[in-house]
């Protein structure tokens, strides 16, 4: 099978093309998600003519101080690809109301182009994010992914109902709540990512994006007792479709 990462920060890396171009002879296909408008341009510009890189057009949370929604319009019909974009409503991070209408903008945008692919975050969050997605009609329109899901079972309940997927990481797979959760989401709306690397203006390698990758798998079909390698490439193909 081929791996694909749903999940990636090709703009943390000094180093995103090499990787980009390695994933290609590799046949790894990568959502590489971006976490400001300008983070889009950078790696759109050192990576967005390889098809097997999808660049997604970014305004993460924890850089609401540094959003540029304007910018994002713009930008947006660009694009079929957005993340990562959501909610952390933790109380280590600030600016919860400014998070709330910077995401609300932004799905607002995405239900009304449809089409779009979202990679979204949400901690502390899972209730809040779901609805802004329903009432901009982003979960009728678009395909949202949840990157690293980690809200209540009731909330991951409303969530598969509402038609949604999710990515998983190896880390996320070795929680205790992933163990029971991971169960419980239907095999043709799972992904594998990484969420790597873990800081900005490194260098990187392809071989820790594989491993990681093969890792989480190995988590995922342990948890589920069931081989389901095939089932996920295919997700990723429907998905990039």
């Amino acid at each position: 099978m081929a791996l694909h990462d749903a999940h990636i920060h090709l703009d943390f890396m000094d180093n995103a093309r090499e990787v980009a171009l390695a994933a290609r002879d590799e046949g790894l296909g990568m959502f590489a998600n971006t976490v400001t408008p300008a983070g889009f341009l950078r790696t759109r510009e050192a990576a967005g003519d390889l098809e097997n890189v999808h660049v997604g057009l970014g305004q993460h949370p924890w850089w609401v101080d540094e959003a540029n929604l304007e910018l994002f319009d713009e930008l947006l019909p660009t694009t079929r690809w957005v993340g990562e974009v959501g909610l952390d409503l933790s109380p280590k991070r600030p600016h919860h109301e400014r998070q709330i209408e910077a995401f609300r903008h932004i799905a607002r945008r995405c239900g009304a182009s449809g089409d779009k692919v979202l990679s979204i975050h949400s901690v502390r969050a899972a209730d809040e994010v779901l609805s802004t997605l329903e009432e901009t009609g982003c979960t009728q329109t678009c395909r949202c992914v949840f990157h690293w899901f980690s809200g209540s079972t009731e909330d991951l309940w409303r969530t598969i109902r509402a038609g949604c997927w999710f990515s998983v990481n190896e880390m996320q797979a070795g929680t205790r709540r992933a163990k029971e959760q991971l169960k419980l989401i239907p095999a043709e709306r799972l992904l594998l990512e990484t969420d790597l690397p873990p800081g900005e203006g490194v260098p990187f390698t392809l071989d820790k994006v594989e491993r990681s990758l093969e890792r989480a798998l190995a988590r995922l079909e342990e948890i589920r007792s069931e081989a389901i390698a095939k089932q996920i490439e295919q997700n990723w193909i429907e998905l990039s479709s």
